[in-house]
């Protein structure tokens, strides 16, 4: 795809915060959008090799992306979806200072004991790290947000889920953006949580940020009407003739008259003078309380069959109330921030098309597998099937890649094993430097690459912004380019003081090959019957599960009884083209404790063919193995 620059709007409002390196996106550019894995149980034979609005529009495909949010924001409106969203839902880092983790607990190994977060059978996996500067936080959902105000129609509406840290910034930032007229509410979702502070009110709330592109929005208030609770019903302390409670208001109710014909007799305006409507209790209920913008429901708890290990999951509950109430069937939500896969679950469930996307390849397999689940469901119960005038519900998704973010090892994590294996003292309040060992700063480098001398660049650059910074620096690497050694050589000879020294995995005695990669692994057996393929799982072994096990319990090795323990989903293809894997079977356990079967008869074409075998261990590794019958 040729580069091509597109303008982005100016913001509406007014600058009202201002932030060191604040900028304004005034062009974007889009990037090639690689189509990797299609889901269509339904064999419609839908593919198509570049998402584009214009081919999607009457014959949809709901979209999941793996790629940074920025990039495939821009991707999208150089596909032609610029004023094409109905509905945004974004639940973004809070800045909170945190690390996020998915609890991850390998299949069908409760006879190994106690199954909490100390078993041998329970992994936490560092999704990503909430640790920001300030300003660098600002700039990075300001870009974000003026990309979304592109993507939202007219119609449209934007919900932006914060909590105390920094919701009061991204508030003026969304002034800003799209103007203080289209700021409609500040939603207070009230949950219980476990927090016992003596020293201040108990957190019990976040903060979510409800803007419209126009004042023309959807909003269905009916459709998540409240129920009348007890006190109200009180009102209704008469009774008619045919039994029916009532209450009556008066001229100043609302502040005008609400007379409707035959609703009071006379014995009514005799008894009471001034009084103009009779209300029934059965209308009341039935059209319900016009909604709050505060929602009590629960947080998913760990013991429900929706958690799904993420630290930061939202209920189901709560993106119904949302998905309900500003969009219809057919309608395109979309959130830049999938995490779990809750809002994509919630408008499959609801009928509504839905694009999701996330930087994090475990949050995009982890969405993949609970949407194929609901649509499998939705399948088996075709009365679920929400139908609107333009769309039936669509059951079928495509996985693309946006940029090369296809890690062998997820960065987060591999930082986290690192900071374990070397003793790192983590600093929280460093937006560069992974933390301290010993009196030395320690940054590791991404080990999906070597120590280039572009990274030596940045510490460089980092240390200049640091005068007084005089602590030498330990870099952690794979390993590294060739004329890195020269330069830090001519480095160490000039400064007294930053003196770099590296660890590199590779080649260092003391920490040895820690880090080093091994694959997993399958063993399968394919053979041909007739017009069938008989499919058997023979072994499976994850090399980084083990590893971890072991890591995380010091005192005893880790046996896995059934290898099947450590395999989350197995996807079948059974005429693999060789580039984009249509899912033809796959098998996703109902029950978090459950196995794959690994015993698999499925159809396959007379002629030959190649089937492909996609197995996705338990912290995201794929393996892909192809067979010709």
């Amino acid at each position: 795809m040729p580069e091509n620059k597109i303008k982005i709007t100016p913001a509406k409002g007014r600058p009202m915060l201002n932030w060191v390196g604040k900028r304004p996106l005034d062009y974007v550019k889009g990037f090639p959008a690689q189509l990797i894995e299609v889901f269509d149980p339904l064999k419609t034979g839908r593919k198509f090799e570049t998402p584009a609005y214009d081919e999607l529009d009457d014959n949809w495909q709901n979209l999941l992306f793996h790629g940074d949010n920025k990039e495939v924001l821009a991707t999208l409106l150089e596909l032609g979806f610029r004023g094409k969203i109905d509905l945004i839902y974004i639940d973004p880092p809070f800045k909170s200072g945190a690390d996020y983790v998915r609890k991850v607990e390998l299949r069908g190994l409760k006879n190994l004991g106690r199954i909490d977060e100390d078993s041998a059978s329970v992994l936490q996996q560092t999704m990503y790290f909430d640790i920001w500067n300030n300003d660098n936080y600002l700039q990075f959902m300001y870009e974000r947000l003026m990309l979304l105000k592109e993507l939202l129609s007219e119609t449209g509406s934007i919900y932006v889920h914060l909590d105390y840290h920094i919701g009061h910034y991204v508030k003026l930032i969304m002034d800003e953006i799209f103007g203080l007229d289209s700021f409609k509410n500040d939603i207070s979702w009230c949950y219980k949580w476990y927090e016992h502070n003596e020293r201040y009110w108990n957190r019990k709330h976040d903060s979510i940020l409800f803007y419209t592109k126009s004042e023309n929005f959807t909003f269905n208030w009916r459709e998540v009407a409240e129920a009348l609770d007890e006190s109200a019903k009180e009102f209704y302390k008469y009774v008619d003739e045919n039994g029916r409670r009532y209450c009556i208001y008066g001229k100043n109710i609302q502040g005008s008259p609400l007379r409707q014909k035959g609703r009071l007799t006379p014995e009514d305006e005799k008894k009471y003078p001034g009084l103009t409507y009779r209300r029934y209790l059965d209308e009341a209920e039935a059209e319900g309380v016009k909604p709050r913008d505060w929602f009590i429901i629960n947080t998913v708890i760990t013991t429900s069959n929706e958690k799904l290990g993420f630290q930061t999951q939202k209920p189901e509950a709560l993106l119904e109330k949302i998905i309900k109430a500003s969009s219809n069937p057919g309608d395109i939500v979309l959130d830049c921030f999938i995490g779990s896969g809750t809002t994509a679950a919630v408008a499959q469930k609801l009928g509504r098309r839905w694009i999701g996307c996330d930087i994090n390849k475990g949050a995009v397999q982890l969405t993949s597998s609970r949407l194929q689940k609901i649509i499998k469901e939705q399948i088996r119960n075709t009365h679920s099937i929400i139908s609107s005038s333009s769309n039936e519900s669509v059951f079928s998704f495509a996985v693309y890649k946006i940029n090369n973010y296809d890690l062998k090892l997820l960065q987060t994590e591999a930082i986290e094993l690192a900071v374990q294996h070397f003793g790192i003292q983590r600093t929280r309040t460093d937006n560069f430097f992974d933390g301290t060992l010993g009196k030395k700063l320690v940054k590791i480098i991404d080990f999906n690459h070597p120590l280039t001398l572009l990274d030596l660049q940045l510490i460089q650059d980092e240390l200049k912004n640091r005068p007084d910074e005089d602590r030498d620096i330990t870099i952690v690497c794979l390993g590294k380019e060739l004329a890195v050694d020269p330069w830090i050589e001519d480095w160490n000879k000039k400064h007294p003081v930053n003196k770099i020294s590296i660890i590199e995995l590779k080649t260092d005695k003391k920490y040895g090959n820690f880090l080093i990669h091994t694959p997993a692994e399958a063993k399968i057996k394919v053979k041909r019957v007739g017009n069938k393929a008989v499919i058997k799982i023979i072994d499976f072994i994850s090399p980084t599960i083990i590893q971890r096990l072991n890591i995380d319990n010091k005192i005893f090795k880790v046996k896995i009884p059934d290898f099947r323990s450590l395999i989350d989903c197995v996807l079948i293809d059974t005429n693999y083209d060789g580039n984009t894997f249509h899912i033809v079977y796959s098998d996703i356990p109902e029950k978090k404790n459950g196995l794959i079967k690994g015993n698999y008869e499925l159809d396959i074409p007379n002629n030959k063919t190649q089937i492909a075998i996609k197995i996705i261990d338990m912290l995201g590794e794929e393996v892909i193995n192809v067979f010709e019958v």
